[in-house]
């Protein structure tokens, strides 16, 4: 918070809308945000929420699919 004066008055308060990478909890909230947007689109992109919920090691996804026909559709879910 910041102060235009020291008489007391009401301090001037900021609020970063952005996740700032560098600090210890940058990449607590980058998983966080992920795992929210796969819970909040779940009924849209229902195949790729459940890889990326379980298959997400950081920022990398590694998965696979048993046959052609369902990588084609999680690739879709985009």
């Amino acid at each position: 918070m910041l102060r235009k004066n020291k008489n007391w008055e009401k301090p001037i308060e900021y609020e970063l809308n952005t996740v700032t990478y560098g600090t210890k909890s940058a990449p607590f909230l980058a998983t966080r945000v992920i795992k929210q947007l796969c819970l909040d689109e779940s009924d849209s992109f229902p195949l790729a929420a459940e890889i990326t919920l379980s298959d997400i090691h950081m920022d990398d996804i590694v998965t696979g699919c048993q046959n052609i026909e369902t990588a084609k559709i999680l690739k879709n879910q985009k």
